[in-house]
């Protein structure tokens, strides 16, 4: 217990001061605008999907919020400004906008665990993201009328350095709060249980599914702690990369396979999301759409990585 205790807490020594200095100037890079500035990707996007200026500019707000992002287009819905259809499309839109966001609470965890492999994992859900946003463009290109974008704006912050850097750290702190609070115990945690054996153990079980399962058996304790929290299982895959256990493709087959078997773990924040803020009806309708076809686009990519 007090070897695994001293192991986490020098690993966090290690990698907690890193996170906490991306995590405030990815906030910084948001309230300077700088951010923002890649919302220009979105305008092609509209344009090909027929979307109209109001979805255009809740997918232009998704690069900062995706919260703020939905609650647009719940408004534009009740108000009759955007059809059911379109709604739909819109929200389907916004996969690429949010992984281009999520970029500033992924990468300071994942890069400082990871390190280059981490941006490969992230590399390759921005490809799934931008995949999903593409078939969700080609049916507003063949279900939407075109319409005319007009003038549209993004909702968010462009401050000089000194008020940016004040703001990005009083801002900073929720996010790092949210982050910390997950990965110190569960780094903690994941060591304890690891020189414990319980992974092991959870692998074991696991191994009777490990024929159908396209992993190599040691990567098992990876996939068991991904289940748990995602969090939980970096440091893990960082010490089995470490040692030559696993290469960086298994890694992030075992990340994505992962990230479709912790159903219960993305419902968690999947529906408080979508059935609180556009109603249990269309937003089981859109939850379902959403994480039906991710899953769809990752098993394929899943499947594309194991022929290589």
């Amino acid at each position: 217990m007090l070897e695994s205790l001293a192991a986490s807490g020098y690993y966090l020594l290690r990698i907690v001061p890193i996170i906490v200095a991306s995590i405030i100037f990815a906030e910084l890079l948001v309230k300077m605008g700088l951010l923002g500035k890649i919302a220009f990707l979105t305008l092609p996007i509209s344009k090909f999907s027929h979307l109209g200026k109001e979805s255009a500019s809740a997918l232009l707000t998704a690069f900062l919020s995706p919260t703020a992002a939905s609650v647009m287009l719940r408004d534009y819905y009740s108000q009759n400004l955007i059809p059911r259809r379109e709604l739909i499309i819109a929200s389907l839109s916004r996969a690429f906008p949010i992984i281009i966001m999520e970029a500033r609470y992924m990468l300071p965890t994942l890069l400082p665990i990871l390190g280059i492999v981490g941006l490969f994992y992230y590399g390759t859900w921005m490809g799934i993201s931008f995949v999903v946003t593409s078939i969700a463009c080609l049916l507003g290109l063949l279900l939407l009328p075109q319409k005319s974008l007009g003038n549209i704006k993004v909702k968010g912050d462009s401050l000089p350095f000194k008020a940016a850097l004040k703001e990005s750290l009083k801002d900073s702190r929720k996010s790092l709060k949210r982050i910390l609070i997950i990965l110190i115990p569960t780094t903690i945690g994941a060591f304890i249980l690891t020189d414990m054996g319980v992974f092991s153990a959870l692998a074991d079980k696991m191994g009777i599914f490990s024929q159908y399962l396209p992993i190599p058996p040691q990567g098992l304790p990876i996939l068991a702690a991904y289940i748990a929290s995602p969090i939980a299982s970096y440091p893990i895959a960082g010490t089995m990369l470490t040692e030559g256990i696993l290469g960086a493709k298994e890694v992030i087959i075992l990340f994505l396979l992962g990230s479709i078997l912790a159903i219960p773990l993305h419902l968690r924040i999947l529906v408080p999301h979508y059935l609180g803020i556009y109603g249990p009806g269309i937003g089981a309708e859109l939850l379902a759409y959403s994480f039906g076809l991710r899953s769809l686009v990752t098993l394929s990519v899943i499947a594309l990585l194991i022929t290589l």
